[in-house]
């Protein structure tokens, strides 16, 4: 019986996986992922498995700060059954209110353990709605822009996230020509990970546009907390502008409604996986357009993620590249890829 396993135990780790190359955003560089894999010891012998990948900028934790939350929290969620994944939910929230990561990496590991007992695949238990989904491939600020993406258009990738802001403007434009002359068909969407003012953000868009770019979204464009220049942004430019710092929690989400900006970048690292599944309520009964995007995360976490965008069939756009990043060990096992899908069925080979 399901509800006879429990947990057992909370264990955790600092996780470290170096990248094939920097990843430079405006809001700087980095060479490593550093993630928290959480592991939950169960009654039957099994163990299931989290990760938290903190970004201190975006929700003030680190890798230090999520080792303290998850010792705290471990003495209440031992002894509780696992089967009952909503009541590990409650605790944790109650217990961790205001960490994300935190949440997310011992959510994550609720939800292992519960496909565990279950004997049922995670997307099931959002619905099942469909089985894979197209990704694009984000564009660090570095020089090689056009080479990467001319790479990534001849392995079926078709959409290209780039990083602005943080530097010249000029090297900006220029960095969004190469990505469009390497791939002149592509679609292209921008992320200033809030580097621009609004001045900056509504200029930059008209000119990428005069310019004869393919551009889908503005991702965004001001600082998470200049809430009226993310408003005013959204009112004035001609694509749809897309809250991702702004949005760290469905309380967030509830703000942003009531403004004129068009969609939402979810992050089960910055919002909690259940805060993720609120957020998507929210914007369902808004009218709001849905990503769902990723930190520096693991295979393992991103097919969380995948199982979460599959199984709800929620998304218009999906953000889930940072796999292809890491330099990480052994084979992926847990989702197939090629091109631009994503599968949580792996394809029959002869």
């Amino acid at each position: 019986m399901t509800r006879e396993v429990r947990l057992t135990s909370v264990r955790a780790e600092v996780l470290e996986t170096p990248l094939y190359s920097p990843f430079v955003t405006s809001q700087g560089r980095a060479d490593k992922a550093h993630c928290v894999v959480i592991t939950f010891g169960l009654s039957d012998g099994h163990e299931a498995y989290g990760e938290s990948t903190p970004v201190e900028y975006v929700t003030h934790e680190t890798v230090e700060s999520v080792l303290k939350t998850v010792e705290r929290i471990a003495p209440q969620l031992v002894g509780l059954v696992v089967g009952h994944y909503r009541r590990l939910f409650r605790v944790i929230a109650e217990c961790a209110p205001a960490e994300p990561s935190a949440r997310c990496g011992l959510e994550m590991a609720a939800l292992h353990a519960w496909t565990l007992v279950t004997k049922l695949p995670l997307q099931s238990l959002w619905g099942g709605a469909c089985d894979s989904v197209e990704s694009d491939l984000t564009i660090p600020i570095v020089p090689e822009a056009g080479e990467i993406t001319e790479f990534a258009y001849s392995t079926g990738i078709r959409v290209f996230k780039i990083k602005v802001g943080g530097g010249e403007l000029e090297q900006d434009f220029a960095r969004v020509k190469a990505v469009r002359e390497a791939a002149p068909e592509a679609l292209i969407r921008v992320d200033a990970n809030q580097a621009f003012t609004p001045d900056q953000a509504i200029r930059f868009v008209g000119r990428l546009l005069e310019e004869g770019t393919h551009l889908q979204l503005l991702e965004q464009p001001v600082p998470m907390n200049d809430w009226e220049g993310m408003a005013r942004v959204a009112a004035e430019s001609p694509v749809p502008v897309f809250a991702d710092e702004s949005l760290r929690s469905p309380q967030d989400a509830l703000r942003l409604v009531n403004t004129p900006v068009q969609g939402f970048n979810c992050k089960v690292n910055k919002c909690g996986i259940a805060g993720v599944l609120d957020i998507i309520a929210i914007a369902k009964s808004a009218g709001r357009q849905l990503m769902l995007g990723c930190m520096l995360e693991t295979h393992r976490s991103i097919a969380l993620s995948l199982a979460l965008a599959c199984g709800t069939g929620a998304f218009d756009y999906i953000d889930l590249d940072s796999h292809l990043l890491l330099n990480e060990m052994g084979t992926n096992t847990h989702f197939w890829q090629e091109g631009a899908k994503m599968s949580l069925v792996f394809p029959e080979r002869d």
